[in-house]
């Protein structure tokens, strides 16, 4: 993708969306990312933002943020740089706390709609950005084993069969196979990740510090009174809410008309999401 990016405009990169910064939040659906400055919106079809009306083979692009599952968090990833080997962070080998993939699948449902769906997820243009901070993930990862772990990660390719084989030609990519996504050549002479963003200063004014904690949150967007609801006789936007909105309300119903075929595999939903708020009211 960065290099098709390229083909028109040589000075653009792909960025990653470093979803931890939402996940520090109070309420993560209320995150600046999901506004027409940036991904447009999260709720229902995207009418606004660089993908207004973006068309997908089974219509127009749809959302649900923060309806289900978990984005990443600092946590999940301090808990997945604690292991040394590959096979101990991925299927079918990995302990359920430091699983990338299965954490990688959070911020899929989170994002809900289009997303949610391993046949549909890439006709959101935020998979890209997802899966470009999941590569990040993996990368630092990487200079860890060979810094501490003193493991070679070029070799350290997990046991596998069938379409996961290391010498399994590459689908899309003539002349490689799978083993050759873990040389070193790609960040040595391909590309690098600009680190994610630490306090004091987070480096944008669409980040803050947050002091108590010592880490760098989204700033949140400015919100519509569809994305409230009513508390004691006025409009709130308190995370406890957010399943009463009629913004969410309607975009659940929205999401729930697609047919994105297989979901992806996914942490269970954490307390601020719809999912869970929408449990605890039964």
């Amino acid at each position: 993708m960065e290099e098709a990016i390229r083909k028109i405009d040589k000075k653009l990169s792909l960025p990653y969306w470093d979803s931890t910064l939402d996940f520090d939040m109070e309420n993560p659906a209320n995150t600046i990312m999901f506004s027409p400055e940036f991904l447009g919106d999260g709720y229902g079809v995207v009418t606004t933002g660089p993908f207004a009306n973006w068309a997908t083979p089974i219509g127009q692009l749809e959302r649900n943020i923060g309806g289900d599952s978990e984005l990443f968090s600092k946590e999940i990833i301090k808990s997945i740089m604690k292991r040394c080997k590959t096979s101990e962070i991925v299927a079918p080998t990995a302990d359920s706390d430091s699983d990338i993939e299965l954490y990688h699948g959070g911020p899929h449902v989170w994002v809900g709609g289009h997303m949610t769906g391993l046949n549909t997820a890439a006709h959101d243009p935020v998979f890209f950005l997802h899966h470009a901070f999941v590569d990040y993930i993996w990368e630092t990862f990487r200079t860890r084993q060979s810094s501490v772990c003193k493991v070679n990660p070029e070799l350290d390719y997990p046991k596998a069969s069938g379409e996961h084989a290391s010498n399994r030609a590459m689908d899309g990519l003539s002349g490689f196979v799978n083993i050759d996504g873990y040389r070193n050549y790609w960040t040595k002479s391909w590309y690098k990740y600009e680190r994610s963003p630490t306090c004091p200063s987070c480096g944008s004014p669409y980040l803050k510090c947050d002091k108590a904690r010592g880490v760098c949150v989204s700033i949140e967007r400015k919100l519509t009174p569809e994305e409230g609801s009513q508390a004691g006789g006025s409009l709130e936007f308190f995370a406890k809410d957010t399943a009463q909105s009629p913004r969410a309300a309607s975009a659940r119903d929205q999401v729930k008309q697609l047919d994105v075929g297989p979901t992806f595999r996914a942490p269970p939903a954490e307390p601020r999401t719809q999912k869970a708020q929408l449990a605890r009211m039964r």
